[in-house]
């Protein structure tokens, strides 16, 4: 509209230019021919007539007939400034029409070429007449409109369309990537309605075939994993009976603390490989109670811990299984590298900060990603006396990404570590 606005404002303020002009040179061109000699006459016709002006001389004033009559309309305006450009009390004769005929009679009515050929005809001195065309531009016209300016507002239109259909087509992508990583977090099966081209709706059913392939395949491992750890921990559980059976020694101490190992390493691998402490089940979990009771429990067994609590609750919307499981980890984790673990909850906006600090020798900045990979630690060895199997870290990881959150590692003012897991409250 602002285009439309301003094209019409334009043309508007040159046309009064234009004719003011035109209104000028026809009528000085008058008053020439009238002073000039019969020889010269010629002369000056010939310096002002050129593309889109034409000047002669006639006998009679132009009548405007032709084989095809045209549509001549006058022009009061351009007549007046003529009039005033000879002077007010000059009794010549002063017509001015415009011409805007097109084409034959099979041209649609809305479509007009408009010649705008102003035919002006003023008298002089000697009775003869001054006959001037002069042609504008050649603009073709839909509605009145010029082509130009409508096939620009076309081009607009098919862009705004154009844009709309390529968001329409790209929606779907937007959300099978949504939808794949929820799948990626949480191992469950994302529904995705096959829409848009037909490569895009064939990539969303190849999408949910997958989903389910690896569902199946992950359920498979776990019934594996988990018959394994049947029969193993029965096998652990007939081994530590005839340990119990067995006299009192060294060596009875030392196959006990291995079978106690052997257990809490299948527990550990088992709960990782399964996955079922992460991901969001539409339970509302205190966080602050559940991490309050983990650090009463630790107390109650001797472990140096010191709980900073939070004056309201933290909700959090995760099963309190998995929940329970990154505080033990964090706050296990504190007291067997570090000696102590000084654990806080702060509420930060939307989202609640567990920090757990300890006294230890630190985690170098280098191997700060690295810790949280499966069965990596820093310890080279595997002794339950310096840590596990390395895969604490690694399900904290696991359970803060399933459910939206964060966790890193950072020096702790003073020396030791400082592990921050962020994680999303549940609007109150």
């Amino acid at each position: 509209m602002l285009m439309t606005a301003a094209y019409f404002t334009d043309r508007r303020l040159n046309g009064e230019g234009v004719a003011g002009s035109m209104a000028t040179q026809v009528g000085a061109l008058a008053q020439l021919l009238d002073r000039l000699p019969e020889p010269d006459r010629a002369l000056a016709l010939d310096a002002v007539s050129g593309p889109g002006f034409r000047a002669r001389i006639a006998p009679q004033p132009e009548t405007g007939e032709t084989k095809r009559p045209p549509l001549l309309e006058r022009v009061p305006l351009l007549e007046r400034l003529i009039r005033a450009q000879l002077g007010k009390n000059d009794p010549r004769e002063v017509t001015v029409v415009l011409d805007t005929a097109f084409g034959g009679r099979w041209i649609p009515m809305m479509l007009s070429w408009p010649a705008r050929e102003l035919r002006m005809t003023v008298g002089l001195a000697d009775g003869r007449f001054l006959l001037v065309r002069a042609r504008g531009e050649l603009t073709a016209r839909l509605f009145g409109v010029p082509v130009g300016l409508v096939a620009g507002l076309l081009g607009i239109a098919v862009a705004l369309a154009t844009v709309l259909a390529v968001r329409r087509e790209t929606r779907p992508i937007s959300e099978l990537s949504a939808a794949l990583d929820r799948f990626g977090t949480s191992l469950e099966p994302q529904r995705v309605e096959p829409r848009g081209a037909p490569d895009v709706r064939r990539l969303a059913e190849t999408f949910d075939a997958m989903q389910r392939r690896i569902v199946e395949l992950v359920r498979n491992r776990s019934l594996v994993l988990g018959a394994m750890s049947h029969d193993l921990a029965t096998y652990v559980t007939r081994l530590r009976l005839r340990i119990a059976l067995l006299p009192e020694g060294p060596q009875t101490a030392r196959a006990q603390r291995d079978l106690e190992e052997m257990q809490a390493l299948l527990a550990d691998t088992l709960d990782f490989a399964r996955g079922s402490f992460t991901g969001r089940d539409g339970a509302s979990t205190d966080f602050a109670a559940l991490v309050a009771e983990e650090c009463a429990g630790r107390e109650a067994e001797g472990a140096p811990v010191h709980f900073s609590a939070p004056s309201v609750p933290c909700r959090v919307a995760a099963a309190p299984s998995a929940l329970k499981r990154l505080a033990a980890n964090l706050i296990g984790n504190a007291i067997a590298y570090g000696g102590r673990a000084d654990v806080s909850l702060m509420r930060d906006g939307d989202a609640v900060d567990l920090v757990v600090e300890d006294r230890g020798p630190g985690v170098p900045e280098a191997e700060r990603e690295r810790v949280f990979e499966p069965f990596y630690r820093l310890d080279a060895s595997r002794s339950r006396e310096t840590g596990g199997a390395g895969l604490g870290l690694t399900i904290v990881r696991q359970i803060t990404d399933s459910i939206g959150g964060t966790v890193g590692i950072a020096d702790r003012p003073g020396g030791g570590a400082r592990v921050t897991a962020r994680l999303p409250l549940v609007a109150d």
